[in-house]
Order: C-alpha cells, then structure tokens, then sequence
C-alpha cells in the first residue's frame, strides 16, 4: 500500500516545464517573449496611461501558454496578504491575464495571481458575465526584489476545451492586466474592462502557435466522515475522470462520486415565500460547466446543480414501517454516476449533462438530463437548453426547454433575452427575460430589463426560480466621473437611479420602487455608497403563498436610507459598516405606529502579517411591527430584534499549508405578537387568534485543515459542528439562545477526504 501511494504522489506533480516558474523570469526563453509595456487605468475608467512601469511578456512552446509580469512601485507600499484560492481581495497586488482561446469572444478564462501568492481563475461568458466557480490546472509563481514584483504564470494547453483550429496558428484573444493596491486601481493592455458590455469582443487578437494535445486526468478520492449525533459513519472512494480528447470534446465522468461539501454555507434563517438560493461549491459542477449556465442574477437559474444530490423524496405512508422511514429520512442523496460531454466546433459548441441519485430503501434517486447547444453568428449569439428529470418515487417528470440570444447591435447596444418554458403532471408554464443595454459613452449607462413569470411556470426540479406568477418592468441609469486630478482623493464617482414596476400576471401592483444612489471610491481603497429606497403603496404577492382567496395584503409607502462604508484604520486593518433606517405610517388596526426598522453592520478584517488574516461581522437589526405569515390570511405583527456574529480566520501555517476557521452565531427574538388577518381585498385588522413569541438561536462552526499536494490535488480534513434552538413563548435571551444552540448541536461532523490528480 506504502509503494501505491509513493507512485500516485510522484505522478502528482506538472512535468518538467522549459521555463521553471520561480516568478524570477530569469530563464533564457523570456529573452525571446513578446513584450507589452503599455498599459491603461479601466478602474476607475479614466483610460489615462499608467503611470507605474509595468511590463508583460507571452511566450509560447509545446507545453503551454507562458505568462510573466514585471511591476514596479516602491515596495515598501507594496500590499501583500494570503488568501485561499478565489478569495478576491483588495489588499494585495495582483495580475491578471485574461484568454479567449478560440478568438470568438464568446467564451475567456481568467488567470490571476496575487502579491501573496493566492490563485483566483473564472469564466467569461456572453461577453463580461464572470463565474468564479471554476478551477483550473495552472500554477503561478511570485517574486520580489527591491523596487519591483514578479510574477510567473504557466497554462497547460489542456487547461480548457478549445475548438479544433486548421494549420499551424491559433487566433486567440489575451488582455494582460494588474491591480495596483496602493491607489486601488485596476489596469489594462486594452481599453476595456469587465464592466464594459463588449469586454471580450475588445481585448486584442493574436495569432500563436497551435500545440493543441488531448489528454486525461484521473481524480481518485477516499473519503470518511462520522456524525457524532445523529450516529452515522461513512466512508466513500470513487473516482472523476476528465478527458480532453483535442478535437474540441470534453468528457468529464463520475463514478461513485463524493459530493461532500469542504467549504460550508453561510447560515440562514428565512420567513419569506421565496427560497434562497446557494451557489455551487462541488468539484464535479465547477469543472466545464460554463456552457450549461443560463441564468438572471438572483432571479432564475435554468440549471441549479445544488439540485443533484439534494433531498430525496418518500412517500413513508406506503410502507409497514412509516415510523423507521421517518426517522430515516436523509437532507441529500447519494449518486451513482455524473457524466458531462462537450463539443466545441468554431462557433458551435454543445453538449449534454446527466446524472443520476443512488436509490435507498425508502426512497429511489432521481434522473437528470440536460441538452444543450450555442451558436455564434458575427455580433449574435443564440442558444438551445433542454433539461428533464425523472421523480421514480412519485412517477413524474419535469421538462424545461430554454431559448437564449445576445447580441451586440453596435458599439452602443447590446439585446439579450432568455425565454423558457416548463412542463410537469400535463401543467406547462412559460417565462421571458428581454433587456437593452445603452452606452452612449464611456461615462453613462442605461439598463433596462422586461421579466415575465406566468403563475404555471416551474423548472424548480432541476433549476431555481425565485417566484413564479411575475411581471417587473425595471430600468437603471448611472454617469461616472473618473477623470479627478491627481492630487484629489477621489478615484471615481457613479450617480445612479433604478426604478422598478412590478405586479404578479393578474395586475396585483407591487410598490412601485425608486432608488437613487451615489458612490465615491477612493484612491486609498475606500468606498462610500449612499442610497434611499422609496416605495409606494401597493401589494405584496408572494406573503399569503398564493392563496386564491386571499392573495395578498396591502402594503403602506415606505421610505429608507443607507450608508455602507469600507475603510483603513491602518495598513493592516480594514473596517466596514452599514447602518440603514426604514419607515412606514401606521396601519390601520388600533394602536399601531407604523412599520419602523433599524439595522447596523460593522465589519473587520485585521491582517497580523502576510499569513494570518482574522476577520469578524457584527450584527444587530430591529423592526417594530414586522409581519409573519401563519397560514391562509393569519400573520402576527410583532417587535423582532436580530444579533449576528461571525468570525472567521486564515492562517497559512507555510506553503501548501493553510488552516480556516468560519463560525456564524444568530439569535432572533420576537415579543408582543398580535394576531392580524386581511380581507378579500388585502386589508389587514386585529383578530381574536392566540400568539405567542419565539425565539431561534442558530449556531455553525467548520475548522478545515487543508493540505495542498499538488494543483488541484488535496487532502482535507475538517470538523463542523452546528445546532437549532426553537422557543415559543419564552424569554431566554441571545447569549442563552446562542449557548443553547452550541452546547445542543444537531450534528458534530469529523470528516477526512483526500483527493487526487495524476
């Protein structure tokens, strides 16, 4: 076994590379790069030379695409801080070099490091739409010297899947980039930057050498945890398979895969009729999904992975032993397999996703499938989804079909739309996204966006929908100021407006939605966002969970005001805080004095030196007559008071060695409740129904040790504990709440999970 484990280890590492990526750029092949020395400032987006001489060299051979940055500055000033890969951070300088490999701007991958050495890597899509997801197979190397930093970056041709290209040259698209901490500003080899609406189609073109290769990873996993409370022990092994044949196609297969989670979601406690959404954090789902993400912001996703694996389904009524099934029942399913293959062909690309949930004795896993194709033609981009799951407990299934188009008119505008259909037990839902971006210039900008959601519309089976029966008419505008003298203080300033109509597909009007703001942003980092929010009278939709008889209650106008800051208190401690205030009159049951909110926010993060980093968020927010929904028209109004606090530590023991702590404490007290219900027409008054106060205290700690063998290549080892605390009609208060939840968990997890690449 001890000979197994040596071969699999020295198998880890990238093979002997031409140039050795120390960040020193001292290997004789740099002397033969091609070099960029002109760079702009895009952030703020003052297109003005960078004032700071900054260099960046391309070399290419049959190994892969060679990146090396040469920054100087005094580097006393310079900011250096560690942080776990895909942490971005302001506080520290970084580079960037961003690559559309098939030069169609349809598609780029972004590589950055920073000063303290961390790696961040995303995907471009539909021009400057990032996902942060996904991780590579690249390493990168830093330096530094007296009066200036270095940095190496190396991508392996198989990094991403390319389209196959004819000859000996390959067009691509590469923009070179950095991040100058001192002054906050991001610079660039183009005059474009992630914001603007045509970035990829901007970044420059250049012809390099075609060494495009096939090849094949092996990612084998072993994988043990043990619930101390609940009494379960799992052990797991099974193995991904990623294949990139050369030609343009990818397969990425999962047999017995482990979709255990290192990282942990934030805790959240949720009273509204919307679900919240989670993103993606497994291996398997970030890898060469991009192509398969068709999404608006927060409010849809065609394809929600977080769906695989989740909870399954029973019907315990159906067997002998209902008790032993209900207490059997589980949060997440196991899987069988996951399979993924794309084609990318010129402008084409497609490909189809399917997996499929392990049965269990009570219950039997779902089948998902998802079929997907993309075009580009010049300026416009049209797209084809179509997904299905298989329910075999309940016999159902759940198809979606989806249309997608972008297109960049001119210069100056940009149309997209989303327009999708859902069908499931012979009920079928359509919906409809359609926005026109307008840049007259550089400095101004206007948004508008059309959302159409009928009340049949369901994809919630495989994707996420936030509220169905939802038509919004929204548009925004803002104007930049980035031109401020040097001797100013100030980097930038956006002045902007939102305006939102919306009603659900009967005409039911929700308040209409006014938010005006103003943000400065400082050379030294800082940031200042001030901004009201002002609402009509109208309705609320969604409280009563569409009850046809009472399908909302009406809301008052409303008024607020917030102020978010983010600033230095020195080099190594960085502040943030937020207070807002919100107001309605009163309503119309006796003695009410309106709907009243106050909420702060203080934040911090204090680096000790380049290696430890301890953070923390207090929270504490009120409200006075804040409404709960019951059941059918039932609500209570009551005082609800909110304290939060969270604390979170980074050490980097020394390379490859990094310990994280994340811990998240809420305690929520409602007192002097009052049971209202509304009429047929939305009214609310004063019934005769008993209430009683509650209090929830909720409680998350994860301590995760990780060990970095090689890229992509780790061995983790964690222990997460966390507990509920649910009181009616008691006063226990937030620290006893807080202290109840912890010395009472729900579960107390130790899970060990190494995983391989070779």
């Amino acid at each position: 076994m001890k000979n197994i484990f040596c071969l699999i280890f020295a198998s880890l590492s990238f093979a002997l590379n031409a140039i050795n990526i120390d960040g020193k750029l001292d290997d004789q092949e740099w002397s033969n790069a091609e070099k960029v020395d002109q760079f702009y400032e895009v952030f703020p987006f003052s297109l003005e030379p960078f004032d700071k001489k900054t260099e960046a060299l391309l070399y290419v051979n049959q190994e892969g695409i060679y990146v090396g940055f040469k920054n100087f500055q005094d580097m006393s000033l310079a900011k250096k801080v560690k942080t776990s890969r895909d942490m971005m951070t302001i506080d520290s300088e970084s580079n960037v070099v961003v690559i559309d490999f098939n030069g169609n701007a349809l598609e780029a991958y972004e590589f950055l490091t920073t000063l303290g050495g961390a790696l961040i890597d995303g995907v471009f899509q539909n021009s400057n739409n990032v996902n942060r997801d996904w991780d590579g197979n690249w390493i990168a190397s830093v330096f530094e010297d007296k009066n200036f930093w270095s940095s190496e970056i190396f991508i392996p041709w198989d990094v991403v899947n390319m389209s196959p290209v004819d000859g000996e040259y390959r067009k691509i698209r590469i923009m070179f980039g950095r991040f100058y901490a001192e002054r906050s500003t991001w610079v660039s080899s183009d005059k474009t930057s992630y914001s603007r609406n045509k970035f990829l189609t901007k970044i420059s073109q250049r012809e390099i050498k075609n060494y495009q290769t096939s090849s094949i990873d092996y990612f084998p996993y072993i994988s043990s945890s043990s619930n101390s409370i609940q009494n379960i022990n799992e052990s797991r092994i099974g193995i991904d398979i990623f294949w990139n044949a050369g030609d343009g196609s990818q397969i990425n297969a999962a047999f017995n895969p482990d979709f255990g989670q290192a990282e942990s979601d934030d805790l959240v406690v949720n009273f509204t009729a919307e679900e919240t959404l989670f993103t993606e954090k497994r291996a398997f789902f970030t890898e060469n999904q991009s192509l398969f993400d068709i999404a608006d912001r927060d409010k849809f996703r065609i394809i929600n992975t977080r769906r695989i694996g989740g909870k399954p389904s029973y019907i315990c009524s159906s067997f002998i032993n209902e008790d032993e099934c209900e207490t059997s029942k589980k949060t997440y399913s196991d899987l069988d397999y996951a399979f993924r293959y794309t084609k990318k062909t010129g402008t084409m690309d497609y490909g189809i996703l399917t997996a499929k949930e392990s049965d269990e004795k009570f219950s039997m896993g779902k089948d998902f499938l998802a079929l997907r194709a993309r075009n580009k033609i010049n300026n416009t981009t049209i797209g084809y989804m179509y997904t299905e799951v298989e329910d075999n407990i309940f016999g159902t299934k759940a198809y979606v079909n989806a249309v997608d188009f972008d297109q960049y008119t001119n210069d100056k505008i940009r149309l997209s739309s989303i327009i999708f259909s859902s069908k499931k037990d012979n009920t079928s839902g359509l919906g409809f996204k359609s926005s026109v971006r307008y840049r007259p210039n550089k400095d101004t900008s206007f948004h508008t966006s059309l959302r159409y959601f009928d009340d049949e519309l369901d994809i919630n089976d495989f994707g996420y929908l936030q509220r169905s029966d939802y038509i919004q008419l929204s548009s925004r505008g803002s104007i930049d100021k980035n031109d401020y003298d040097k001797s100013s203080k100030l980097a930038s300033r956006e002045i902007s407006a939102w305006i939102s109509y919306s009603s659900d597909t009967n005409g039911n009007s929700n308040p209409l939605m006014l938010n005006p703001q103003i943000e400065y942003s400082y050379k030294d980092g800082s940031r200042l966002n001030i901004f009201t929010t002002l609402k009509s009278s109208g309705k609320d939709t969604t409280i009563t969970r569409k009850n046809k008889e009472f399908p909302f209650i009406k809301l008052k106008h409303n008024m607020s005001i917030t102020i978010d800051y983010e600033g230095y208190i020195t080099r190594n401690l960085r502040y943030d805080y937020r207070f807002s205030f919100d107001k309605s009159p009163k309503q119309n049951w006796q003695n009410s004095k309106g709907y009243k909110k106050s909420f702060y926010k203080i934040g911090t993060n204090y680096y000790l030196d380049d290696s430890i980093t301890v953070g923390g968020i207090i929270i504490y927010k009120k409200e006075k007559e804040w409404i709960r929904w019951l059941n059918d028209n039932n609500f209570t109004s009551s005082s609800l008071i909110r304290k939060e606090i969270s604390f979170n530590l980074d050490w980097f023991i020394k390379d490859r060695h990094e310990l994280r702590l994340k811990s998240q404490f809420i305690a929520l007290d409602s007192n002097d409740p009052i049971g209202i219900s509304s009429n047929e027409t939305g009214y609310l008054q004063i019934n005769d129904l008993n209430t009683s106060s509650f209090e929830i205290g909720r409680s998350a700690l994860q301590i995760r040790y990780k060990y970095e063998i090689a890229p992509l290549s780790n061995l983790f080892i964690i222990y997460s504990r966390g507990g509920d605390t649910n009181i009616e009609d008691e006063q226990d208060g937030a620290t006893n709440l807080v202290q109840d939840s912890w010395l009472n968990p729900s579960d107390e997890i130790i899970s060990i999970k190494l995983r391989l690449k070779y």
